[in-house]
């Protein structure tokens, strides 16, 4: 934003009530607030590298979990 445009948006921010300043005011704190969330949010996702293999170990299964279900033994049969 030029320095024109900020100036412009001034004049016409003070032909505006206290109300509806106050109003433009709230509207903007939360565009502020919420332009933080998102860059704090990507710049976490950016910098947390994924390791590979880091839960090896950690979940175990039968061998056999699947020869109980009847529709997965027919589809091993087939």
């Amino acid at each position: 934003m030029s320095v024109m445009e900020l100036q412009n948006f001034e004049n016409q921010l003070e032909l505006l009530s206290f109300a509806e300043q106050l109003s433009v005011m709230e509207y903007l704190a939360r565009l502020i607030k919420r332009n933080q969330k998102e860059q704090d949010y990507s710049s976490k996702a950016v910098t947390k590298k994924r390791q590979f293999g880091i839960a090896k170990g950690k979940f175990t299964y039968p061998q056999d979990f699947d020869e109980e279900n009847e529709e997965i033994v027919k589809l091993l049969i087939l």
